[in-house]
């Protein structure tokens, strides 16, 4: 039905608002039906929106009336079609005025007003609306608390007091009558005196709908003062600032767990967008595959009373608590796995939702790293294996097992569960992994039990599973395979070794992975691989060797210190130490073997060998197994050239002190005092010679008979100098034509000149010509007037030998050949040896200026004379 019009006020232009009066009773006139729609607008601007947060906020205009009466505007108006002034007065209808008066002295006269028969005076000339929320506030039940107050000389004659709540598209929510509720406001009575200042709070509580707190962003509060009942006409208002309806949603999951084959998930999920949604959905999401892999209806939210004091302002915060339960067997927890709160119209979850996303409970990525610190069989009886696994993935599989497996046999051997063990250092190595701290182990295995194989490979196998039996395999699990360990090792090692007249004392270690169940340890002392003597040994703890060979069998008990008797002159060439365990007791059949290194039973070194000008000093050592019936000892000088001694002399000067040699060659009998020294003066038998000088113990008091000797390498003995062609005579005598250069009686020559010196018979008697100094021969060859000839090449200088060779066969070097200084370069047969020196190393070029004093030959009489001496 047509709603129809008595009377419309908007035709009305008189202030006094129209009445009809119906059994006494003022009746006001109303267009319609009574809403808030009718609200007059048109002087209002919007106020600044204020945000409702968990805690209490004031929500406050400010005012200031620029009229006191307005004209009576259209009340078919919407309230949405006009923007709202805050703090500014509104009225519908117009208002009697209040008549003002002056008094002598300018003052304005005070009205007054009877309320419950007090007088209250009022400044008339107020024109100010004047508002304030002191506390709004959202409680988890969906109750929205405002208090505050509103005060303006306008409400007079405006007896009905509204407060009226708006959404964010400014339409109507709820509204309440509060004029018999009014609070007493002194406060603002005395701030603001103006009509009913003193009674213009109000405390007023708002249940919200679930529809509106689902979709409501923002509340508009207006205060509004009506001279109609319903509170629609003659109005004047306040609109306060908007308040933000908390629209976020906030979750946590306090559990993530597995046990006893389910994935157990705990947490809270609380939004004023669910108030509508009554289905509490819990999914998990397989970010890997894409799909949603599980979900279960929450039937009974979890009272969660810390959320509700934490989210007061959010509705059904206490009620937001889940706890709910997946069997593993739909998931994957290698996959990113992520769980998903949903709140829905549709019990199913496919209506109207609302969803929060947590943090994924699986990356899908996880750091899987480990590593295996000790693999220790050091003591025999046990296996121990400890090190450290990190892997996130334990926040679920939080079982922990450490598996043996035998890589050659391709079976597990043994299995045991394993204790967390603090590991602050791999916390700080991977930060990112947060379990790290937490994630190293320790554990043992009994090896008899076990039974390792020798030879075979071993890997250490550690395992986080969600299952608590066996060794994990039942549930879901993530391994680490340690790199393989081979137990085939074996290891030793010689610490001491000193020969001594009773025999060979020897202490070390020994070690083997096979050495389980052979309990007959040996010593033997091989001399180049056989067998000299043997001990029997009882192997002693070593510690040290424990620590440094943990994965070693029984390395803790590997140590022995013993003397295998025997005669040290049975030790004629290498020595070596062999290791035996065996199963037999007299160490020869099934025997497991390590061979020392080769220690030579001989040694020596000539630390000094200094040739002076008429003197040699030689000083060094050497230590033998054989030299314990030797007393005697020489040095004894052999040609390099010819390989023949040329002198012997007996040293007197033995047995000095060497530590040294105690410490690197201990294993050879005396060699802590071995060493001598001896000087003389050089014979001529040595000097201009190359020589290899022989240190020889004897038995013999002449340096023979039964000797151990030590060579040294070639020494020089003057043959880096110059000499004479025939030793025993040296320089002798020349006439002036045997001279170098342009000499009285060398006229005949051309020019004078003579490219060399003359050795004659006659002066210089002897058939053997010798080399003047050390160098190569590099030509032999014959030419008219030079007879045969001889070339020698010094690396500074060309040497000839000519006109003393009447043959080849005279000639004792061939071309190639080293020679030393007074080696025999040939045998004269004829009345001289002319020898000439050059710097030109091609004899043609020198040859050539053979009668031509220009410096290309050089004087041999004056280089030989000058290098006597080097």
């Amino acid at each position: 039905m047509e709603e129809s019009t008595i009377f419309n006020l908007k035709n009305f232009k008189s202030k006094i608002l129209p009445t009809i009066t119906v059994c006494g009773s003022a009746l006001f006139l109303m267009h319609g039906k009574v809403s808030a729609d009718q609200i007059d607008n048109t002087n209002q601007k919007q106020a600044s929106v204020q945000t409702l947060d968990q805690n209490n906020a004031n929500t406050n205009g400010s005012s200031n009336a620029d009229n006191n009466t307005n004209n009576t505007e259209d009340t078919n108006a919407p309230a949405t079609s006009q923007a709202v002034a805050n703090g500014q007065k509104v009225a519908n209808q117009a208002n009697s005025a209040t008549e003002n008066t002056t008094d002598q002295s300018g003052a304005n006269k005070q009205a007054t007003t009877d309320n419950s028969q007090e007088t209250v005076t009022y400044d008339t000339k107020d024109n100010g609306n004047y508002a304030a929320v002191d506390n709004a506030s959202l409680n988890t039940n969906g109750q929205l608390n405002i208090n505050g107050w509103h005060a303006t000389n306008d409400s007079k004659d405006k007896p009905y007091h509204y407060v009226i709540i708006l959404d964010q598209d400014n339409k109507e929510i709820a509204r309440q009558n509060i004029t018999d509720n009014a609070v007493a406001r002194p406060d603002v009575q005395k701030a603001h005196n103006v009509y009913g200042a003193g009674q213009s709070g109000f405390n007023v509580q708002f249940n919200l709908s679930k529809e509106a707190l689902a979709n409501t962003s923002s509340i508009r509060v207006i205060s509004r003062y009506s001279s109609d009942l319903y509170g629609n006409q003659n109005n004047v208002d306040y609109w306060f600032a908007p308040i933000t309806i908390d629209r976020k949603n906030y979750g946590y999951l306090d559990t993530v767990a597995v046990s006893d084959g389910q994935l157990n998930i705990g947490g809270w999920n609380t939004t004023n967008q669910a108030a509508d949604k009554p289905y509490h959905i819990i999914m998990i999401i397989d970010q890997t595959t894409g799909q949603t892999v599980a979900q279960q209806l929450v039937t009974d939210g979890t009272q969660r009373d810390d959320i509700a004091r934490a989210y007061s302002q959010i509705d059904g915060a206490g009620q937001s608590g889940f706890n709910v339960h997946f069997s593993l067997k739909q998931l994957n927890l290698n996959h990113k796995l992520q769980v998903v709160s949903r709140y829905s119209t549709s019990k199913d979850g496919l209506g109207k939702n609302v969803d929060y996303y947590f943090t994924p409970i699986t990356t899908g990525n996880y750091t899987n790293q480990g590593s295996l610190d000790s693999f220790d069989v050091s003591n025999g009886k046990q296996l121990t294996i400890s090190g450290w696994h990190a892997d996130d993935i334990t926040k679920l599989e939080s079982n922990h097992f450490l598996i043996l497996f035998d890589n050659t046999a391709n079976k597990q051997v043994a299995s045991v569960k394993a204790a967390a063990v603090a590991r602050p250092d791999v916390a700080r190595a991977f930060p990112s992994v947060a379990t790290a701290g937490q994630s190293g182990y320790k554990v043992s295995f009994d090896l008899a039990g076990i039974n390792l194989v020798p030879g075979h490979s071993y890997s250490v196998v550690s395992r986080y599973s969600t299952s608590a039996d066996g060794n994990g395999d039942g549930g879901q699990y993530t391994d680490y395979w340690f790199n393989p360990i081979k137990y085939s090792q074996q290891a030793s090692a010689i610490d001491s070794i000193k020969t001594t007249k009773d025999g060979v004392q020897v202490s070390g270690w020994m070690a083997s992975d096979y050495a389980a169940g052979y309990n007959n340890a040996y010593v033997l002392i091989m001399n180049n691989g056989k067998e000299v003597a043997r001990q029997k040994v009882d192997l002693i703890a070593r510690p040290d060797v424990a620590k440094a060979f943990p994965n070693l069998y029984n390395s803790a008990n590997s140590g022995f210190n013993t003397v295998v008797k025997l005669n040290p002159t049975q030790l004629t060439g290498n020595m070596q130490v062999l290791l035996r365990f065996s199963k037999s007791a007299d160490g020869n059949t099934d025997c497991i073997d390590q061979w020392s290194k080769d220690y030579s039973t001989s040694a020596g070194a000539f630390d000094e060998i200094n040739v002076l000008d008429n003197s040699i000093y030689v000083s060094g050592w050497h230590a033998s197994e054989q030299t314990a019936d030797k007393p005697y000892q020489f040095l004894i000088f052999i040609d390099q050239n010819t390989g023949k001694e040329i002198y012997r002399q007996q040293v007197l000067d033995t047995n000095n002190s060497r530590p040294d040699l105690a410490k690197v060659c201990p294993q050879i009998l005396n060699s802590d005092k071995a060493g001598f020294k001896l000087g003389f003066t050089l014979p001529s038998s040595l000097d201009h010679h190359t020589v290899r000088i022989i240190h020889r113990f004897t038995n013999d008091v002449y340096g023979n008979g039964n000797a151990v000797d030590m060579w040294s390498d070639p020494v020089s003995i003057h043959n880096n100098r110059w000499a004479w062609p025939f030793p025993s005579v040296g320089e002798g005598h020349f006439m002036g034509a045997q001279l170098f250069g342009v000499n009285a009686g060398g006229e005949f020559r051309q020019n004078g000149f003579h490219d060399g010196l003359d050795f004659g018979a006659y002066d210089h008697p002897g058939t053997q010509v010798h080399a003047i100094h050390s160098g190569t021969i590099v030509g032999v060859g014959y030419t008219a007037g030079l007879d045969w000839y001889v070339l020698e090449d010094t690396g500074e200088y060309l040497i000839v030998y000519q006109e003393a060779f009447s043959n080849r066969g005279n000639i004792n070097v061939t071309p190639g050949q080293k020679i030393e200084v007074g080696d025999v370069i040939g045998n004269r047969d004829t009345s001289h040896v002319h020898i000439g020196i050059t710097r030109e190393h091609n004899f043609n070029r020198a040859l050539a200026k053979s009668f031509t004093n220009d410096g290309t030959w050089l004087n041999p009489l004056e280089i030989i004379r000058n290098g006597l001496n080097g």
